[in-house]
């Protein structure tokens, strides 16, 4: 007499198996994972962190506009593990244009952000025109 090990519904479950494996292909394109992205603020300034490896300083573009930053990585190289990247950035309102700074090292954005400095303790003259 031989013992076999019952496995009740085996063909239908690999049959469920291949079908879901083949079917998965023809689904949505699973969403591309965003880079982290790490807020700082002290006294004079707000920071932001942003990982991405393997991007050079060539690859990566930033653009200031209004109060948004975005932040453009685009790589040509078949070796690269993101091809393309791109996200926007709403900044506050009290950012000085001017005072912007970026700054990639060993696959770490470190953008600074320096505060508008209100200076209202002093008496101001205006003239006409």
């Amino acid at each position: 007499m031989n013992l076999t090990h019952y496995q009740p519904n085996r063909l239908f479950g690999n049959l469920d198996e291949l079908l879901n494996q083949t079917l998965r292909s023809f689904g949505p394109l699973a969403a591309a994972r965003a880079f982290e992205a790490y807020r700082y603020e002290d006294k004079d300034s707000y920071r932001l962190r942003i990982d991405l490896p393997g991007f050079t300083r060539e690859e990566v573009t930033l653009t200031h506009e209004k109060n948004s930053l975005t932040l453009t990585a685009k790589s040509e190289r078949e070796d690269a593990f993101h091809a393309d990247f791109q996200r926007t950035f709403t900044l506050p309102d009290d950012v000085d244009p001017e005072g912007i700074t970026a700054k990639l090292e060993n696959g770490v954005l470190d953008l600074t952000f320096a505060k508008v400095t209100n200076d209202n303790t002093g008496v101001r003259t205006i003239e006409l025109a």
